[in-house]
């Protein structure tokens, strides 16, 4: 089979190994599309990616590493059940319902349609808990927006919304929209979202959002003061990482209120000080698709099994939009010129690029 990897900065590549065997609580997906993340993927690309010195994430230690995290494909082998290795009996008796199976492959057969968390490869061997199944009124492009979508999904939990809030967004890509989209189905009364890019936002109009600036063009401090009455957003959420949006942020945030940092930073954040202490604000960060699941639901409701399920859910039943825009298509045999396409102009695919493994 067919396998890309990095094997260091700016040295991407593709690979023929073996089709790996489903083991105990996975599931074995042969590709159809899979999306690239041009944040993480990029940051792996070129060797700026934090892991390499948080030592988070196995996977991605160190060189090579199998990028990719949004695969849509069918399922072409499944595993028997796996169960947790420190359950016992005191788990169950906290939480029944939660039980002690944290894999449980008993709900994907072979010829499955699923979006999962694989690499891009040929055939991904995954654990059931980081794939779901994909309704027919699904398309592969959609799909692969499902672990964005969790992503966003945990985010939004994180900054625990009051019903009428409202939310400011920046940096309207495909995290930026659907958190945007979230914080609506979170109980925002308003959404407000900030780009340099006026065809981003004509975009994030298409999800929703309620008002738009365009940075650069206006004075967003002023704009936002004008449309919360010039009390400022309840939170902000950070969704670009790119410099001096940390300090926009705490700007436009209300007395007391909350900035959460959703896009990677790779480089050290500088904020006035003075902005956060006098409002007393809050900074959080979110990070990935949330907890670990199989953990008593008393204590933790939604791991990301659970949550990417829902995030599926969501998107068949139009409560989170995925077609407002068309994404830029490739082979996968094309890795190169897309990467370095990316690399050169990240604009220039528009939000999203998906590979094709057929």
């Amino acid at each position: 089979m067919k396998s890309i990897i990095i094997r260091g900065p700016f040295d991407v590549e593709i690979i023929d190994e073996d089709i790996p065997e489903a083991g105990p609580g996975e599931i074995l997906v042969e590709a159809e599309l899979s999306g690239i993340s041009s944040g993480t993927e990029m940051f792996l690309y070129r060797g700026t990616y934090p892991n390499f010195k948080l030592k988070k994430w196995a996977q991605w230690q160190q060189y090579p590493v199998y990028p990719g995290y949004e695969l849509v494909g069918r399922v072409v082998a499944v595993g028997p059940q796996a169960r947790s290795a420190g359950s016992s009996e005191s788990i169950d008796s906290l939480q029944p319902s939660a039980g002690v199976i944290i894999a449980d492959t008993g709900e994907f057969e072979v010829g499955d349609r699923v979006i999962c968390l694989g690499t891009h490869q040929q055939f991904s061997r995954v654990p059931a808990t980081l794939a779901a199944k994909i309704p027919d009124s699904i398309s592969n492009e959609q799909a692969t927006l499902a672990v964005l979508a969790t992503t966003t999904m945990h985010s939004t939990r994180r900054l625990q919304l009051e019903y009428g809030d409202t939310v400011a967004v920046i940096g309207m890509g495909v995290v930026g929209n659907l958190a945007l989209q979230h914080a609506k189905c979170g109980g925002a009364a308003k959404t407000i979202a900030l780009d340099l890019d006026r065809a981003r936002l004509e975009l994030a109009k298409k999800v929703g959002a309620d008002f738009t600036i365009q940075v650069g063009a206006e004075d967003p401090i002023e704009a936002v003061l004008q449309y919360t009455h010039h009390i400022g957003a309840d939170a902000v959420v950070e969704a670009s990482g790119a410099e001096g949006t940390l300090q926009l942020a705490l700007e436009i945030m209300r007395d007391r209120g909350t900035v959460e940092l959703l896009g990677w930073r790779t480089k050290e954040s500088s904020f006035i000080f003075g902005d956060l202490y006098f409002k007393e604000g809050k900074i959080i960060a979110t990070r990935a698709i949330g907890p670990d699941p199989g953990l008593p639901y008393s204590y933790v409701r939604w791991g990301y099994d659970q949550s990417l399920r829902l995030a599926v859910e969501m998107i068949r039943d139009g409560r989170l939009k995925t077609d407002f825009f068309e994404p830029s298509r490739f082979s996968y045999t094309d890795i190169k010129k897309v990467y370095d396409q990316i690399d050169k102009d990240p604009t220039s695919i528009g939000l999203q690029a998906v590979l094709d493994w057929k």
